[in-house]
């Protein structure tokens, strides 16, 4: 892996930043306004409540892919479950992303998560991730009725071999903290795609 560890907790960073600075921002322009007139409080309701549900969701989530691992999950339903709320944040509402997980070993959370984070991001209009545990290893696939977005699918498998793009890599950030992790154990990850379909494989 070409990507030093400094670089890494760099781009962890920058990406846990991106993902919660604007709903933070949408509570403390709330806030304000509430304290200019605090009978809007109830057109204020749903935006904080909103607000504060994702990011709370989203924190769940970083804490277990990104921290240490003395706040694993120890259930599969309790990882399922976090996971859910954290696609449930991101994309159109209308056009939801959903996991199908097949993994039976709990243990393999801060992998499962951080492969679905990353692919979570080549959605255009929805879809699906199917989790699997294979007799070589860990299988994500991305499905969707509408194509993928190539140009992310390209900058992950770049990242995957130590490249990064020069524009927003921090949005890697997820897939590149993955690689360093197999890395130090000797497993890779692999990315083949199509259109419609994408599948990362950890073995």
């Amino acid at each position: 892996m070409g990507i030093s560890p400094t670089l890494i907790t760099e781009l962890v960073c920058t990406r846990i930043s991106h993902d919660l600075i604007g709903n933070i921002g949408a509570i403390s322009n709330a806030m304000e306004l509430w304290d200019d007139d605090p009978s809007d409080l109830g057109d204020l309701k749903p935006l904080l409540e909103g607000s504060s549900k994702t990011l709370s969701a989203r924190l769940k989530f970083f804490r277990l892919a990104f921290g240490l691992k003395n706040a694993a999950p120890k259930e599969l339903s309790e990882l399922n479950a976090i996971i859910d709320a954290y696609l449930a944040t991101i994309g159109n509402p209308q056009m939801p992303i959903k996991m199908k997980s097949g993994v039976a070993n709990v243990s393999l959370y801060k992998i499962v998560m951080l492969a679905v984070m990353g692919l979570s991001d080549v959605f255009v209009r929805g879809g699906q991730i199917i989790v699997d545990e294979t007799d070589e290893g860990l299988s994500f696939e991305a499905v969707s009725d509408f194509e993928l977005s190539a140009s992310k699918l390209e900058n992950i498998n770049k990242a995957i071999k130590g490249i990064l793009p020069d524009e927003n890599p921090a949005l890697l950030a997820p897939i590149v903290y993955l690689s360093s992790l197999l890395g130090e154990v000797g497993v890779k990850l692999i990315l083949e795609y199509q259109a419609k379909r994408a599948v990362l494989s950890v073995r």
